[in-house]
């Protein structure tokens, strides 16, 4: 089911675009307020990490393989990896058929409003090829009896966890993202 919340603060992040991008404080610490309220409300109701809690993990499966090919040194901070990497979750789900082909250009509009990378050409230097990432991927974390876990969405406000995904998909996506779209 959605989490109307987080749907709510997207659309009030996409009105105040234009203050938050031009740096205005109160705008920029209301945000920043927000979105901590609801990420310690997750953490609160899942303390261990066993429901809701896994679902603040969006972007990571990909952010963290990001992370690793670009050595950890600086050339991508933690934050900017994810958000390219909830791009391509975005872009999975989209691939799978559970959100629409529009919800993933969406979320990197808004990142790109906000002065933030959102796509794998945005990533300075070179990247290994899709071989490469998938093997990265496989050593996250979250990789459970040899098949990855993503956290993917329906929507705005409506991810799940599953390992059900097809590796030709994620192939498929990684392709298209090393291909500069």
């Amino acid at each position: 089911k959605a989490d109307h919340r987080a749907l709510d603060v997207l659309h009030q992040l996409e009105r105040r675009r234009p203050a938050l991008a031009a740096g205005d404080t109160a705008a920029r610490i209301e945000a920043v307020r927000r979105s901590c309220e609801m990420k310690a409300a997750i953490v609160v109701r899942d303390e261990t990490e066993q429901g809701d809690r896994a679902l603040l993990n969006l972007g990571h499966t990909f952010g963290h393989a990001l992370e690793a090919a670009t050595g950890y040194a600086g050339r991508l901070l933690h934050g900017v990896g994810v958000a390219i990497g909830c791009g391509l979750a975005f872009d999975l789900s989209a691939r799978l058929g559970h959100c629409s082909q529009e919800e993933p250009g969406r979320v990197r509009a808004h990142l790109r409003a906000m002065g933030m990378r959102a796509r794998l050409s945005d990533v300075p230097g070179e990247l290994p090829g899709v071989d490469g990432l998938i093997d990265l991927m496989k050593q996250d974390k979250k990789v459970v009896g040899g098949h990855m876990r993503f956290v993917l969405a329906r929507g705005i406000g409506q991810a799940f966890v599953t390992a059900d995904v097809p590796p030709e998909a994620v192939r498929a996506v990684l392709e298209y993202g090393l291909a500069g779209h």
